[in-house]
């Protein structure tokens, strides 16, 4: 029996969502699109050197038991902006974690500092597949918004879909921040199926 990634996401689709609130969160998208850009590149190249650093002084498993649960929340609100981001929710970052934004890390292992360092390179291969389902993604998001906006809904399709992309950048994050040794998986099937309508339907 496969044992589950330990960097999970859940989310539940929601029934109608309020055109005001709509309204309001379109207002707020673009900023916090690019805030999230921003705030993930130095997710990127910032934090694996600060991790790097604090693995060398500490050790790998202490860097785990005492920075571990700082680099989950940093983590969770990074995946917080994506999903309020990505219309996943209307609830602000701070306020999403650990209510419409489950999202949970499970810090093991013992990294090297050397290998602290790479994981942004060693998270290329994973990272161009998801780029690829990036495109489809951009196609996606406006028609969301769109039909969030005319029938005050979120169409579960897209919904399956944008979540199994989001959960990927979760499990990349946990890589990225060293909370797991793990190599996160490439779920393309999922992705492919919920894209193709042969998943749940809206």
């Amino acid at each position: 029996m496969a044992v589950a990634y330990p960097a999970t996401l859940d989310m539940t689709c929601r029934d109608k969502i309020p055109r005001d609130q709509s309204i309001m969160h379109i207002l707020a998208l673009f900023v916090l699109w690019i805030a999230g850009g921003i705030i993930g590149f130095l997710a990127y190249i910032v934090a694996p050197i600060v991790i790097a650093f604090r693995v060398g002084k500490k050790g790998g498993a202490k860097y785990v038991e005492e920075d571990g649960p700082e680099f989950s929340r940093y983590g969770g609100m990074l995946v917080a902006i994506y999903a309020y981001a990505f219309f996943l929710t209307d609830e602000l970052p701070d306020k999403a974690v650990g209510s419409s934004v489950k999202v949970e890390f499970k810090p093991s292992g013992n990294p090297s500092w050397l290998e602290a360092l790479l994981r942004p390179i060693l998270l290329i291969p994973s990272g161009l597949v998801l780029g690829l389902f990036g495109i489809a993604f951009i196609l996606i998001l406006p028609w969301t918004v769109i039909d969030a906006l005319v029938n005050e809904r979120y169409p579960r399709r897209f919904f399956e879909f944008v979540l199994g992309y989001l959960r990927w950048q979760t499990r990349m994050t946990a890589y990225l921040f060293s909370l797991t040794q793990e190599y996160p998986p490439f779920p393309v099937s999922d992705l492919l199926n919920s894209l193709l309508g042969n998943g749940a339907q809206s």
